[in-house]
């Protein structure tokens, strides 16, 4: 499997894994086939919060009848049948109103959270690219955030954590950089750098 553009199959499989994690406590051993499984739903484009929204309704149904969910695979069905509805209702749908795409960022800058205050200048500088349609410098910014938050004991403890519950060929640096990258990203809720 070779990485997809800036990393961006790696965020949306571990965007998933930390999401069962911390929204339903849920962990397990990572095999090769989950992480194919969450590879092919990023490969479909299927959408993160249709895949979450999927997660969530196999874990109501799993706590009902009590059995535990110990991989992937088990969502597969459910997210299969979430993405054909989805498609489903696409189709001659109308085009959405318009977004302020600067709300998130403005609303980021201006509710910055202590711990990032001393990355201001290079968030805005960021954001500021962003909306003039420049190249933004985002992976300067993420090697500030990660050097930043090295020695933070919770992110250290999280990320042995979610590499000993990957199979060991999945155990790679990048993986790893991601992992700690996307845990930052959605502990402080940064919207997307890119």
């Amino acid at each position: 499997m070779t990485m997809g553009a800036a990393g961006a199959d790696y965020d949306y499989i571990i965007r998933l894994i930390q999401y069962l994690d911390r929204r339903h406590g849920i962990r397990f051993f990572i095999t090769s086939r989950d992480f194919d499984v969450l590879y092919r739903w990023w490969e479909k484009r299927i959408p993160e919060g249709l895949v979450r929204e999927c997660l969530d309704r196999v874990v109501e149904r799993s706590r009902r009848s009590s059995r535990p969910l110990s991989r992937f695979a088990q969502f597969s069905n459910e997210v299969r049948r979430g993405y054909d509805s989805f498609l489903a209702l696409r189709v001659g749908s109308a085009r959405a109103e318009p977004v302020d795409e600067n709300a998130a960022t403005q609303a980021f800058l201006d509710a910055l959270p202590p711990e990032l205050e001393c990355l201001r200048g290079d968030f805005a500088a960021l954001f500021q690219n962003l909306r003039q349609g420049k190249a933004g410098a985002a992976e300067t910014l993420e090697e500030k955030l990660l050097e930043r938050f090295a020695a933070d004991d919770e992110l250290n403890a999280k990320t042995a954590w979610f590499l000993s519950n990957l199979a060991p060929p999945l155990r790679r640096p990048e993986i790893a950089r991601r992992y700690r990258l996307n845990y930052l990203l959605g502990k402080f809720n940064v919207p997307p750098l890119e």
